[in-house]
């Protein structure tokens, strides 16, 4: 009967463990588990991806294509990796191509970096541009485009150097600010 006794505490110190343990487990699977929507962690990644927007009439504004598409839910954005990006506004497509870019939540606004290079065709009116900056920032449903970063633009044969850059695809307009440039006469035949 002695023995008996020696046993207990080592039965008791086991349920005492098991318990423990039981109760460990118990507790921290009823811990709250942080939602994906506060963290800052991708719910979508795709390869070359294509991405359309539409205005509320059911016009094409902008397609943007990227190698790598990453959606990001907590704050509903976009994160695009070698993008190229084309507006259709007036007076012709305005393509810019980077290496890096955001489009923002139903995107209002897309903002591209990182050795940005854009081109715009010669129009009826206005002359052949191209533009190249580190960075821009695109308002699609106002067809603007902005940026406060140098820029070295070539509109024709001229080029500008400068700081800051203005693009209004609505009246086919682009202001530079801070400006050095050579500037040549254009031919009525040719707008260049």
């Amino acid at each position: 009967m002695k023995r008996g006794f020696s046993f207990f505490p080592l039965v008791l110190a086991g349920l005492l463990a098991g318990l423990t343990f039981w109760l460990e487990h118990f507790v921290s699977s009823q811990a709250p588990q942080p939602s994906a929507r506060l963290r800052h962690d991708p719910d979508m990644i795709a390869e070359n991806a294509i991405q359309e927007r539409f205005d509320h009439t059911g016009k094409l504004q902008y397609v943007l294509k990227a190698r790598r598409t990453l959606h990001f839910p907590d704050d509903d954005s976009t994160h695009v990796e070698t993008a190229q990006l084309d507006h259709f506004g007036q007076p012709e497509v305005l393509s810019i191509a980077s290496d890096t870019g955001i489009v923002s939540s139903a995107g209002k606004e897309v903002v591209l970096a990182g050795n940005v290079q854009g081109h715009r065709a010669a129009g009826p009116r206005v002359p052949e541009y191209t533009f190249s900056t580190t960075q821009i920032t695109i308002i699609p449903d106002e067809e603007r485009a902005y940026t406060d970063q140098p820029v070295h633009m070539t509109r024709g044969r001229s080029f500008l150097d400068g700081i800051g850059l203005q693009i209004d695809q609505i009246n086919g307009v682009a202001v530079i600010g801070t400006v050095r440039a050579t500037i040549y006469p254009q031919s009525r035949a040719n707008p260049s």
